[in-house]
């Protein structure tokens, strides 16, 4: 019996199929010239499922034989690059701008809750360090009435195994280096052996959930401020346009979108307000909508 040799590389056909299976799936978007991503991070996954080439293991994926399939490819594909107060100038902007007025809202009873979106969370840093902001803030300002019990916080991800870690609250000690200051870690952190855990009462402000972009937004409501940075770069121009109409759809009126370190005025500009901060753009709802 003739043994085939193994071919982990893949060719042009190869790689417009699963090209298109994963931005079908994801929305993520993978050039010709980073091919490699996809030899590198799908590798393991295919000699698992007993395919020699990546033509086999498509055939594999598009037979349904293993449910979970789509989730592992999704899973491996995703970058999940993230740190904590990562950019530093939304952080800024949140203590110094959008802070003061939503407390204000709150304690004056226009509102009673304040929501935070962070969509494409990885593994939970920006999160947490929303929920560390807000409380720090509110802490530090010595502010009655107002507590952190007031600010719901959603984080979502399309990678299930992101989720995990982001739940669990638990980083190495490269991960909590990673943008995270001595005064945040020593407040909101406790030192486990190898590993810090994130404070409880933080770590029980954030509700984690599994969620793909490219579906609908209703059920999770409005919110008075959405994260969704340095996802959209990696959509084609239709989803970019179609999950910045969604998002607006889930502000409030003069809700708050921040989108990364990267101007999207001209996708945005018809539905918000452009505002900067150093090198930050960030963008306001406009009213009415």
């Amino acid at each position: 019996m003739e043994i085939k040799p193994l071919r982990c590389s893949i060719n042009e056909h190869e790689f417009k199929l699963f090209r298109d299976y994963i931005a079908k799936k994801s929305g993520i978007i993978i050039p010709p010239e980073k091919a490699y991503l996809i030899e590198t991070r799908l590798s393991k996954l295919m000699l698992d499922a007993g395919a020699e080439t990546f033509g086999e293991f498509y055939e594999h994926i598009t037979k349904n034989t293993d449910p979970n399939i789509s989730e592992r490819i999704i899973n491996a594909i995703t970058i999940n690059e993230t740190m904590w107060f990562r950019d530093t100038a939304p952080w800024k902007v949140m203590e110094e701008s959008i802070l003061p007025k939503l407390v204000d809202e709150l304690a004056s009873g226009k509102k009673s809750r304040v929501r935070i979106w962070c969509a494409a969370v990885s593994t939970g840093q920006e999160a947490y360090t929303a929920a560390m902001c807000v409380d720090d803030y509110l802490s530090r300002n010595r502010l009655k009435g107002v507590g952190l019990s007031a600010f719901e916080f959603l984080a979502t991800d399309i990678s299930g195994s992101a989720l995990e870690i982001a739940k669990n609250g638990r980083y190495d000690k490269i991960s909590i280096k990673r943008g995270l200051s001595d005064y945040y870690r020593d407040k909101y952190f406790c030192s486990n052996g190898t590993a810090w855990d994130v404070d409880p009462r933080i770590k029980n402000a954030v509700r984690f959930e599994r969620f793909n972009l490219q579906d609908s937004f209703i059920k999770f409501g409005t919110f008075d401020i959405v994260f969704c940075r340095y996802v959209l770069i990696y959509f084609s121009d239709e989803l970019k346009k179609e999950v910045a109409k969604k998002i607006c759809g889930a502000l409030t009126g003069g809700g708050v979108l921040f989108t990364g370190n990267y101007v999207l005025y001209d996708l945005l500009k018809d539905d918000f307000e452009s505002r900067h901060y150093d090198n930050l753009t960030y963008y306001l709802k406009k009213e009415g909508l």
